[in-house]
């Protein structure tokens, strides 16, 4: 091996770039030609014949369309379609699979934090977060941020339920059920896959080779933008009244001022 690494240079000098000399797809197409051989005494017709056949399948496949051809399959990271009309929350693009337990039913604080950031994620409920804000603001509050991620869900709940008594169109069947929460028993998965990446848990990697439960968001902190690090450890699946759903990480983020993990674990990413 010491003496081929001297050549190498050498080699690559004189001739160039090796995919344009090298023999390995000549043997490669060889060997496909070879397997057509049917009839030992006629070599060259069956060879013909089944090239011709393979050109025939193979036109077919890429330009037919109705049928499903290794040309137009899906791919193997499909996260199931283009967004349709609705709410952001409620039109992700997800494809949830390896699902863990049927129904969890977390501590009250996990799913209030859960439905804060489905609500601080969703463009449509922006206008009422300005809103929200600017009634705390004229009560001269502290700590304004803090006291709408606590007052707010409630405050937005009676407002979409007034709107509704009214009979007002600005409270849609969707704002409405966002409104009310998510259901108290949620769906966990070990896995999901969102804008063609597959997502894996802490759990599911510990039985592959390979890692996809590394994640890096990023956030405000104290008013900087900054990279968020951390691991996959579940996937929730909150449902809404209507059959609405939204789709949420578990992760464990690191603190990187230490040598240790956040020991609380935040549900901390929308997929949107």
């Amino acid at each position: 091996m010491v003496h081929l690494a001297v050549h190498l240079p050498r080699e690559a000098k004189l001739g160039g770039p090796v995919q344009y000399r090298w023999m390995y797809p000549i043997e490669r197409l060889l060997g496909v030609l070879k397997g057509f051989v049917g009839n030992k005494a006629r070599p060259e017709g069956s060879i013909a014949e089944a090239y011709v056949s393979k050109e025939c399948t193979t036109f077919c496949s890429m330009y037919l369309d109705g049928i499903e051809t290794v040309f137009n399959r899906d791919e193997r990271n499909d996260d199931g379609g283009e967004r349709g009309p609705g709410l952001d929350v409620f039109t992700q693009s997800v494809r949830l699979f390896g699902q863990i337990q049927r129904a969890l039913d977390p501590p009250t604080k996990q799913r209030e934090m859960a439905h804060w950031f489905a609500l601080y994620n969703c463009s449509e409920v922006e206008p009422y977060l300005e809103e929200h804000k600017s009634l705390l603001a004229d009560g001269s509050a502290v700590d304004i941020a803090k006291r709408q991620r606590k007052e707010f869900p409630k405050w937005f709940k009676e407002r979409m339920n007034k709107l509704r008594r009214q009979g007002s169109p600005e409270a849609t069947n969707e704002l409405w059920s966002l409104a009310h929460g998510p259901s108290a028993l949620i769906k966990t998965y070990s896995g999901c896959i969102s804008n063609g990446v597959r997502f894996h848990t802490n759990e599911r990697d510990n039985r592959h080779r390979s890692q996809n439960s590394g994640l890096v968001v990023e956030g405000d902190h104290e008013g900087h933008t900054i990279n968020f690090y951390g691991s996959l450890t579940k996937v929730w699946e909150m449902t809404y009244l209507f059959r609405h759903r939204v789709v949420l990480f578990e992760c464990e983020w690191f603190n990187t001022g230490s040598n240790r993990t956040c020991g609380l674990i935040y549900i901390l990413q929308v997929l949107i």
